[in-house]
């Protein structure tokens, strides 16, 4: 439980500087590039991780879930790293070929040399990504670590090199090179620790367990990366430069709390392969209580928030972008839910089929109304189509859990409840200060200083929440050791 706290804690030290450094250099970038810009970038990029993704092959679910089981024996552990990078490197070069062909055929959307240069320089070496081992080995101190130094160079060279809107290519370079250096990180000290060997290795025999995961990787892929690129085909760069602004001012958020809660999946894993039954259970019902109680009052503060939060952080070209946000505001929620389920449950318990399931059928539906609604409605089509995706995707998550693991409890309706109940408390805070005060920025401030206190102080004295009381505790009590 210990090695679980101090884990929650760098991953959340690890989703701050996610939050943090992008809330310095969207404003920045949104001031000094244009939509067109940051659109070309936005298409690239996620054209890129489309093929990243093809190359990934399901390798990091399942490395992560047989890096948990064999972490302690140090030559099983050397044999299943050496098998699996062999096997990221052939699809690597599989994925290369297809990237090769696509960019030939989407050329006319991309036109530009420099963006295709650094795209594939990021892919070459990401046929080497080892981040898998760090996540099963539960080295998240080395992970938040290494991405906060890489972040933050990434944001130096950003207020250094790019000056104008031409400068479009750099702001890609910075953003290619800094995953480039995690990557190169990664490599190095896995070749450090281990002595990664290609003699007698048997890569082919994990095909036949990568498949599904593989699967679920490029059905995935379809909504977190693809959405720049359905948009790009059939919208103009402006308009994905739009949308790609918004999704990225949202995800800030989503990736804060997804991420939070990615620390539980090797854990989850751990105790399911250890047979404890009992604290696997208060693992996940602590889960869903945190969900909720975290996820619900930020999505609540983000809607009523739209407006002054695209007016402190975009430039007025970005001004469409606070109905974008409005529209996605519940998007944090919905993906933190949808992950817990669909990773922290089915893929844990080796249920990965239900979860590709779920993924065809949500994201099925999400190609058809991106297409269609992107094609009337621009971004806000966009938009629209991401959040109903994503809802179907969390309803069918939760249908197939409830169906094959009937006594595992996934909701906790008290907690839900008092976390909406407590969340009201921002509506008429919110409307006083929009009313009696023009800065955005001052708003957004006074909201943050009276609704957050205000929030906790609901859950712990009136609502009563055990597990806000619990950590309210463990808080007070750890400050009192440390200051005896």
């Amino acid at each position: 439980m210990a090695n679980l706290k101090k884990n929650l804690v760098y991953n959340f030290l690890l989703s701050c500087s996610q939050v943090l450094l992008p809330l310095i250099s969207i404003p920045y970038i949104s001031r000094i590039l244009d939509p067109e810009g940051i659109g070309r970038v936005s298409f690239i990029d996620s054209l890129s991780y489309c093929f990243v993704t093809i190359a990934e092959f399901g390798i990091v679910v399942y490395g992560i879930r047989e890096i948990t089981q064999v972490k302690h024996d140090k030559e099983k552990l050397r044999k299943l790293v050496s098998e699996l990078i062999v096997l990221h490197c052939l699809t690597s070069g599989i994925s290369l070929l297809a990237y090769g062909i696509t960019v030939f055929i989407l050329w006319n959307k991309i036109h530009d040399v420099r963006l295709l240069f650094f795209s594939l320089s990021f892919l070459l070496v990401n046929c080497f990504s080892c981040e898998w081992y760090f996540w099963g080995l539960e080295k998240f101190r080395y992970i938040a670590i290494r991405s906060f130094i890489s972040r933050l160079l990434g944001l130096i060279a950003l207020f250094i090199f790019v000056k104008a809107p031409a400068d479009y290519y750099l702001y890609y370079g910075i953003i290619t090179t800094a995953a480039i250096i995690n990557l190169l990180t990664n490599i190095i000290n896995v070749f450090r620790e281990l002595q990664i060997t290609l003699k007698n290795i048997q890569w082919k025999r994990h095909l036949k367990h990568t498949f599904t995961t593989y699967f679920i990787s490029i059905v995935y892929t379809i909504m977190v990366w693809l959405d720049n690129v359905l948009l790009g085909i059939v919208s103009t760069a402006a308009i994905v430069g739009i949308y790609a602004m918004s999704m990225k001012m949202i995800r800030v958020a989503v990736t804060l709390f997804t991420d939070m809660f990615l620390v539980l999946y090797p854990r989850t894993t751990t105790l399911l392969h250890q047979e404890k039954e009992k604290e696997l259970q208060q693992t996940i019902l602590h889960s869903v209580q945190l969900i909720f109680i975290i996820t619900i009052p930020a999505s609540v503060g983000i809607f009523l928030l739209a407006g002054p939060l695209v007016q402190t952080i975009l430039s007025g070209n970005f001004s469409r972008v606070t109905v974008n946000i409005s529209i996605l505001a519940m998007l944090p929620l919905i993906k933190a839910y949808s992950m817990f389920l669909n990773k922290q449950i089915l893929v844990a318990h080796g249920k990965e089929k239900l979860q590709l399931y779920g993924l065809i059928i949500g994201s099925s539906v999400y190609v058809l109304l991106m297409l269609g609604l992107s094609y009337y409605l621009h971004d806000r089509g966009a938009c629209c189509a991401m959040l109903l995706g994503e809802t179907i995707v969390l309803v069918l998550g939760y249908w197939y859990v409830k169906k094959y693991f009937p006594a595992m409890q996934i909701f906790d309706r008290v907690t839900f409840l008092q976390s909406i109940a407590a969340s009201l408390l921002f509506i008429p805070v919110i409307w006083l200060l929009k009313m009696y005060l023009t800065s955005p920025i001052i708003i957004i401030l006074i909201a943050v200083i009276i609704c957050v206190p205000g929030y906790f102080i609901l859950q712990l004295l009136v609502m009563k929440n055990k597990l806000v009381n619990h950590l309210y505790t463990t808080a007070i009590n750890a400050l009192r050791k440390n200051t005896h």
